[in-house]
């Protein structure tokens, strides 16, 4: 992956990111917290969590092709730093402190269901562009054929 591949790929992942948080935040805050009403103060904060929950993108550079077993452990890590990361900033210490385990534990399952929503959205919008890719040079080479 090169550097410019991990910008877009980073760009592409705070984006759903940042949609799916908004979804979780009306979820769990509806269920959770339901008497508690937000300003326009808070609409940063979707962006903010989808900030943080995309540094760990970084763990995927590679200037070389990685093996199944390398994508695997790196994406391993990369859930385990986006739980932590999330959890730290989406969660005051006095809020994980404080016997709210089906809060924490409702945030955590949150973001592992997000974290592989993003990987079924891009997996998709990477097939879909292969798949153009592909119609696009089966053109190419039948007009280079009979030319």
């Amino acid at each position: 992956m090169s550097g410019r591949e991990l910008i877009r790929d980073m760009i592409n992942t705070f984006f759903m990111l940042a949609t799916m948080i908004l979804v979780v935040m009306a979820v769990l805050g509806t269920y959770f917290l339901p008497e508690i009403r937000f300003g326009y103060e808070q609409f940063k904060e979707p962006l903010i969590y989808a900030a943080w929950g995309t540094l760990p993108n970084i763990v995927m550079y590679a200037k070389k092709e990685l093996t199944m077993k390398q994508v695997l452990i790196r994406k391993t890590i990369q859930l385990v730093l986006v739980e932590i990361i999330v959890l730290i900033v989406a969660l005051p210490a006095d809020v994980r402190g404080n016997g709210n385990n089906a809060l924490v534990i409702s945030l955590a399952a949150c973001v592992f269901v997000i974290y592989i929503l993003t990987h079924v959205i891009e997996w998709y919008q990477d097939s879909v562009t292969a798949k153009k890719m592909t119609e696009e040079l089966l053109i190419f080479q039948k007009k280079y054929e009979q030319g």
